[in-house]
């Protein structure tokens, strides 16, 4: 089997990044009890090709992504819907 350039792990580690960010946003069966999300596939798939160094790195990345992209959400869902509110303009409304 051929050895993969840096520039194709690279690549291909952020597409299976955004890949498990992805498909544990918002392909994840969420029951009152327990959450069952599909983000291993792309982990897995890394593990695969391009090894542990990359596996520990992918996986780390998108933990820490979905972990902030959920609270950052939240923060420009209330601005949006309290702006949007009184009707004014998101660089001019009061907090």
């Amino acid at each position: 089997m051929e050895e993969i350039s840096k520039t194709k792990k690279m690549i291909l580690s952020a597409l299976l990044l955004a890949l498990s960010v992805v498909l544990s946003r918002f392909l994840s069966i969420k029951t009152p009890l327990l959450t069952i999300s599909f983000n291993f596939v792309p982990i897995m798939i890394s593990a695969i090709l391009l090894g542990p160094k990359y596996t520990v790195i992918i996986s780390g990345l998108s933990d820490l992504i979905r972990s902030n992209s959920i609270s950052i959400w939240r923060i420009f869902y209330r601005i949006y819907y309290k702006c949007n509110s009184y009707g004014a303009y998101l660089w001019s409304c009061t907090l």
